[in-house]
């Protein structure tokens, strides 16, 4: 018991700095150059294309699997799982949350949820666009998820994702 204890006060740690940190990003999104936003739309686009790519195989799957385990997306409220939600808000960091952020304006962050250790961009499903999903967040999948995707098929959409978050440059937008 006193272990649950321990890791639902690091839970509520761990979440306020990752607020903090959420916060951070807005605003530097906020200051952005016109230079770094152009630089920035063209990766944001890049992005956003992968995501689609990839949700248009997943989605008929996750139509069929996900509302089983309803409310709770993949036991991530679970203390094993509990600092998978955490360390950030929405999985985001600042690479993914700028390509996401990029002409889109994204949903408020429930932080109630998230000191309970859920997904601030829960509610019967994933609040955020389709296409501005984290990258934490796109890469994971449930072990029913996992059984009915062709996770070799994923695998080669999810490198090409992580080869935009790679080939993406903070230098560029600070400029």
């Amino acid at each position: 018991m006193d272990n649950v204890h321990h890791l639902s006060e690091r839970v509520v740690t761990d979440f306020k700095k990752a607020r903090e940190k959420y916060e951070i990003y807005g605003k530097f999104y906020m200051f952005l150059s016109d230079k770094a936003r152009e630089y920035l739309e063209d990766k944001s686009q890049e992005y956003k294309g992968c995501l689609n790519d990839i949700q248009r195989l997943i989605l008929p799957i996750v139509k069929k699997v996900c509302p089983i385990c309803q409310p709770h997306c993949c036991r991530l409220s679970t203390p094993e799982r509990s600092i998978y939600i955490a360390g950030s808000v929405g999985g985001f960091e600042l690479c993914d949350y700028l390509l996401a952020q990029c002409n889109t304006t994204l949903p408020d962050p429930d932080y109630g949820k998230a000191e309970r250790n859920l997904c601030p961009f829960w509610e019967h499903g994933c609040t955020l666009p389709m296409d501005c999903r984290s990258y934490l967040c796109i890469q994971y999948f449930c072990d029913e998820l996992q059984q009915e995707l062709d996770m070799k098929l994923i695998s080669e959409h999810l490198r090409k994702i992580e080869s935009v978050l790679n080939s993406f440059s903070i230098a560029e937008c600070m400029v």
